[in-house]
């Protein structure tokens, strides 16, 4: 299921469409069984077990485990022990981008250096300053009358990220659980996501990667492909569009600027790009963008 489809099946005040849904103690037993693809998912268990199978692996958690689940990764909620309680956290990238307003807060990079599925073990207080702040955006979310819902949210979600970010510098970085040796399938997969996420802007050619690793295209696209489902270049295209959207957000930069940003030969080679993976111009897009946010001005100076 996407996040679309998730939506779909609960309740209204759980979410804004096509940008997040939280799901709480009192619903968190309906995700038992469901296959998610497509989810960036943040997960906190307060209470019981339950078995998931994460990409390639299965896994179990405990009460206390907080995780950060990758968009790419395909997630199966397995089983569940009856007494379980926990909160998930759905967000697609446009609201976290917003939300974040492309802060990366502390956890981002320790989560990004891993070979396995990453759980953050949380001591009962500090579960319970997250599961705080969850409750008041539960709280934000349910009020489906406020005038500034969806901004309120974004705010109680950098709020969570805040403190997130603090659990992590204070530990060092996520706990990681393993079954054993680290292979070299892991290793590639490791240090291709590091270098994407350094060199994406002025790196858009999967020789690049796959001479850094030493290996052949061929293989990393084998590699990437069988451990996180797309190819070498849906990684790299990712980045690209996410980083495209944000800019075109900022109108102190021109569209030329932000072609020659992300390292595009010219504009029209962006434009076309921009416009294959969104169905909109970079223009139509800024447009778009800038009515939005006139529009919240205008009601702002209404009151």
């Amino acid at each position: 299921m996407t996040q679309a489809e998730l939506i779909s099946i609960f309740p209204p005040q759980n979410s804004i469409v096509e940008r997040i849904l939280l799901i709480g103690p009192d619903l968190f037993r309906r995700l038992e069984g469901l296959a998610v693809h497509e989810c960036r998912i943040f997960l906190l268990l307060t209470r019981g077990t339950a078995t998931l199978s994460v990409g390639n692996e299965t896994i179990r958690i405990h009460a206390g485990h907080f995780m950060d689940l990758l968009v790419w990764e395909p997630i199966t909620f397995m089983a569940m022990s009856d007494d379980i309680a926990g909160w998930c956290i759905l967000p697609n990238y446009e609201f976290t981008n917003e939300a974040l307003n492309d802060m990366k807060p502390a956890n981002s990079e320790s989560f990004k250096n891993r070979h396995s599925v990453p759980r953050l073990t949380l001591n009962e207080n500090e579960a319970a300053v997250i599961e705080a702040q969850l409750s008041l955006f539960r709280k934000c979310l349910n009020d489906t009358d406020h005038f500034y819902r969806s901004e309120l949210c974004q705010t109680y979600f950098r709020s969570f990220m805040l403190e997130i970010g603090n659990l992590m510098l204070r530990k060092g970085q996520a706990e990681e659980e393993s079954d054993g040796v680290v292979t070299r399938q892991d290793m590639i997969i490791m240090g291709f996501l590091k270098l994407v996420w350094k060199y994406y802007k002025e790196e858009h050619n999967i020789d690049f990667y796959a001479g850094r690793l030493c290996v052949s295209a061929k293989h990393l696209s084998r590699v990437v492909k069988d451990k996180l489902g797309k190819t070498p270049y849906a990684v790299i295209r990712d980045e690209l569009v996410q980083q495209a959207c944000f800019l075109l957000k900022d109108t102190t930069m021109s569209i030329q600027d932000i072609s020659a940003e992300l390292h595009f030969s010219e504009m029209a080679a962006f434009c076309k790009f921009f416009k294959k993976h969104n169905s909109v111009s970079p223009t139509m897009f800024r447009a778009s963008a800038k009515k939005a946010h006139q529009s919240l001005l205008t009601n702002i100076n209404q009151i």
